[in-house]
Order: structure tokens, then sequence, then C-alpha cells
């Protein structure tokens, strides 16, 4: 028979082990409860950055179009009527019997041409920027304000310092953003 201190004792370590096991299971009910947290706190996050990446998307696709329509509207506004301009000048050259105006329709139809390769220079620097990938930003900067200057619309003036160098599609972002607030000025 077992003394009355080797009971308590047994009691005590049923008791001990009882409590270990519990506060083991407890630890274990919270790790596995944080984790479940955690999971769904990434699955949210990761959610809202692929929510984000599709509106990025969308407004980049969005960026596109209107910048294709605007190439559209500046060929066809532009260039396309330049170039019919010329044409119906050449037939007129080709169909004219009076070869009187023949020297001042010729004239006519250089300076015509001579504006429509303006006009596609323009727009493919509009489209990106020579200068800038040649000189990098300050030039391009400094050409854009000396072209907005010539014009006399708009009095610009540019002081440019930076510490290093930036990346091209960083520039090209400064550069796009001050074309922005000189033509919108």
């Amino acid at each position: 028979m077992a003394t009355p201190a080797e009971v308590e004792f047994v009691q005590l370590l049923v008791v001990g082990i009882g409590l270990l096991l519990l506060a083991g299971g407890a630890l274990v009910l919270f790790v596995v409860t944080y984790q479940k947290r955690l999971l769904q706190q990434q699955l949210r996050l990761r959610e809202a950055e692929a929510e984000y990446q599709q509106q990025l998307l969308a407004a980049v696709i969005e960026a596109q179009e209107h910048e294709r329509e605007r190439i559209g509207r500046d060929l066809h506004d532009g260039i396309g009527s330049t170039i019919a301009t010329a044409k119906m000048l050449v037939n007129r050259l080709e169909n004219d019997q009076p070869h009187d105006n023949r020297p001042e329709l010729f004239n006519l139809v250089k300076g015509i041409m001579s504006t429509a390769v303006h006009d596609v220079r323009s727009i493919s620097h509009s489209l990106f920027p020579a200068v800038l990938a040649r000189y990098g930003l300050a030039e391009a900067l400094q050409h854009l304000v000396d072209v907005s200057n010539e014009a006399g619309v708009l009095e610009v003036g540019l002081e440019v310092d930076y510490p290093r160098p930036l990346a091209l599609a960083q520039e090209l972002a400064i550069y796009r953003i001050c074309q922005e607030l000189i033509h919108n000025a």
C-alpha cells in the first residue's frame, strides 16, 4: 500500500503532466491559429498586389491607346493632309497645259514636302526624343526649353542639377512631365 506522501506525489505528478499537456496543447493551438492568420494576411496581400497590378496594367493600356489615338490624329490631320495636298499639286503639274506657273507649283510642292518632313520629325521626336538617348536628360531638357523659347509663346528657364545619372525610363518620365508642363502652359 502506498503511503499518503507517495499518493500525494503521484497526484502532483499527474496534475503536473496534465498541466504540461494542457499548456502544450494551448501552445500548439496558438501556433496553428497564428499561422492560419499569417497565411490569410499573406493571401490578402497577394490579392491586393494582384489587383494593383491589374489596375496598373489597365492604366498602361489606356495610356498606350490614348497615345496611339493621338499619333493617328497627328498622322491623319497633319502629315496625311500635307501629303494629299502635295499629291494634288503634283497631279496638277502633270496635267497642266500652260507651263507658266510650273516653277511656282514646283516650289510650292517642295515647301509642302518640307513641311511633311518636319511634321514626321516632330511626331517621331514626340514618340521618343533622340536627343535624350544620345545626350541625356540635361541636354534633352535644354533642347525642349530652346524649342519652346524659339516659339516665343512661353519663356522657359532651366537649371538642371542631379547628382547621379538616372535610368533611361526615369529620364524619359521626367522629360515627358516637363514636355507636358510646357505644352499645357
